[in-house]
């Protein structure tokens, strides 16, 4: 629940701020921010506050909302009216594959640990977050890709 109320409040900043600032600004912003949101769930242990834990989700959540809108914007840059909507079968069915695959290796890798070290499954769970840091740092790199709020703005 803190994540989708992070969520939601990204989205009242989000997309008013895609045509200013460009889908690569807030997709860099919101990628970094679910980085460094995810590093305290990887330093977690027994006596970490559930509370604490619940504001990293929220923060974490609102860099998860502010990377859909501006990802989802980019898949239509400069593209004719006839196209639209094969754009938004495309961008919504990786959407769909990307979520799942993601949640996929991520389990296979906590799985794995728990299978390496089946007396700590705390370490996994560490590993898996510290993975998912990593990952979200490649998207951060990958965000470099998108359009800039001139280049949009040219190509619209």
């Amino acid at each position: 629940m803190p994540q989708g109320v992070g969520t939601i409040l990204s989205r009242t900043v989000t997309g008013g701020a895609i045509d200013r600032l460009g889908a690569r600004v807030l997709a860099l912003s919101g990628f970094a921010i679910v980085a460094v949101a995810t590093v305290p769930f990887a330093l977690a242990g027994p006596h970490t506050a559930e509370w604490q834990l619940a504001g990293w989700m929220v923060l974490r959540g609102f860099g998860l909302g502010a990377v859909t809108m501006p990802v989802m914007v980019a898949g239509y840059v400069g593209l004719e009216r006839h196209q639209i909507p094969h754009s938004s079968v495309l961008t919504r069915a990786a959407q769909q594959i990307g979520g799942s695959f993601g949640t996929a290796v991520l389990a296979v890798i906590l799985q794995s640990g728990i299978a390496a070290h089946p007396r700590t499954p705390v370490t996994a769970f560490h590993s898996a977050f510290w993975w998912s840091v990593g990952f979200s740092a490649v998207a951060v790199l990958l965000s470099l890709a998108l359009p800039d709020a001139q280049r949009a703005s040219v190509e619209a």
